[in-house]
């Protein structure tokens, strides 16, 4: 029983602990979020562009050649989606395609319309090689700090003080279990 009862505490504690590690994303849309140079800055990430525009209405343009610095002044970056424009002009399609495919963690879907990287980095850069590609969106998600206990109070004891078990009966000292004492639980060897 108490095996079990382990395991399951055991259990609850690492999907408690899981949750603690939560991730901030900071999302830049086309239109919304624009700037007149080759800089953005949005909530500590700053996305830099070679050459490219930030202030078109329907996506951003990484033009060919053009290498895209994605960086964050607090965290690290784990992971950056792109959502590629499929408007077409003539014959030119400016697509995800455009990436340089051989850069380490990076996938480009079938339809060549997302485009994700992953890993963990400060600063990410992003070439574009093939041809233009146009953005509507870039999502960048950042690891945070892991939110939890960052110190433990052992405050002292006043062995005087009554000792009570978890049905509110008062017990002495010899008592062995989950007690309570000056309104703290803790457990008696």
């Amino acid at each position: 029983m108490n095996r079990i009862l382990r395991f399951a505490f055991v259990a609850a504690l690492t999907a408690v602990s899981s949750l603690s590690f939560a991730q901030n994303t900071v999302t830049f849309e086309a239109g919304q979020d624009t700037a007149d140079g080759l800089t953005i800055e949005k909530e500590g990430v700053t996305i830099t562009l070679t050459i490219g525009k930030l202030n078109e209405s329907q996506s951003y343009r990484l033009y060919k050649n053009a290498t895209t610095t994605i960086s964050s002044s607090s965290a690290n970056i784990v992971n950056v989606a792109f959502i590629c424009d499929k408007i077409k002009y003539g014959k030119k399609i400016y697509l995800g395609d455009g990436f340089d495919s051989s850069m380490t963690g990076l996938t480009i879907s079938d339809d060549k319309v997302n485009v994700t990287w992953a890993g963990d980095e400060k600063s990410v850069e992003f070439k574009t090689p093939g041809h233009q590609v146009r953005v509507k969106k870039i999502t960048v998600t950042l690891k945070s700090a892991p939110t939890g206990i960052k110190e433990i109070h052992n405050s002292e004891v006043n062995e005087n003080t009554p000792i009570y078990n978890l049905a509110g009966q008062r017990v002495s000292k010899d008592y062995k279990g989950v007690v309570i004492q000056n309104g703290k639980k803790f457990v008696r060897k």
